[in-house]
C-alpha cells in the first residue's frame, strides 16, 4: 500500500482494486505450487512493531523432509544464552498433512547474532562462500524501501543463503 501509493501515486482504492483484480491468480497459481515446495517461506510483521519499515519482519520457514537440511542443532544450542534468540526452531508441525520442521528468524536479530549465524552456516555452504559471507557479499539482506531507500533485513541475510543451499541441494539431486 505503501508503496504503491508514494512511489506509484495511487489512491488508496486503487491499491486495493489492482490487489482484488490479481488476487484469483495469486489464488489459482499459489496454492498448486506450494505442494511442490520444498522450503516455503513467509514473511510477516511481528505482534509487536518495533518500527514502521520492512526491515523489522520474521521470517518462518516450513522446511519439508522431501530434501536434506542444514543441521541447526549449532544453531539452535545458541539460543540458550542469548535471551532474544535470532533463530528459533519452532518445532514439529504438519503441513498439507505431512510432518514438517518449522524455524523462524525473528525480525529483532541483531547484526551480531546474525554474523554469528552466517559463521555457523557459511562452512557448511563452500559452494555458496561469495553469496553466505557478508564481508564478502555486503549486498545481503539488502531490500528496497518504499521510497527507494536501502534498508538491512536480517532475516533476509539468514533467510538468502539458506534458500540458495536448498536450491543447490535439490539441483544435485540431493
Amino acid at each position: 500500500m505503501k508503496r504503491d501509493k508514494l512511489k506509484r501515486g495511487y489512491s488508496e482504492d486503487q491499491v486495493m482494486a489492482e490487489l482484488e483484480k490479481r488476487e484469483p491468480d495469486s489464488e489459482e497459481f499459489i496454492p498448486a505450487q506450494w505442494q511442490w515446495a520444498d522450503v516455503v517461506f513467509s514473511f510477516y510483521h511481528p505482534e509487536t512493531k518495533l518500527d514502521e519499515t520492512n526491515s523489522h519482519l520474521n521470517v518462518r520457514l516450513i522446511l519439508r523432509p522431501t530434501i536434506p537440511h542444514s543441521e541447526f542443532s549449532q544453531i539452535l544450542d545458541q539460543r540458550s544464552s542469548d535471551p532474544t534468540p535470532a533463530v528459533s526452531l519452532l518445532g514439529f508441525d504438519r503441513d498439507m498433512g505431512k510432518p514438517v520442521d518449522v524455524l523462524e528468524v525473528t525480525g529483532h536479530a541483531t547484526q551480531e547474532q546474525v554474523y554469528e549465524l552466517e559463521k555457523i552456516l557459511c562452512p557448511e555452504m563452500p559452494h555458496l562462500w561469495h553469496v553466505c559471507n557478508r564481508d564478502i557479499n555486503p549486498e545481503l539482506g539488502k531490500i528496497a524501501g518504499t521510497t527507494g531507500e536501502m534498508l538491512q533485513s536480517n532475516p533476509l541475510a539468514l533467510t538468502q543463503p539458506l534458500i540458495a543451499y536448498h536450491v543447490l541441494i535439490a539441483a544435485q539431486g540431493y
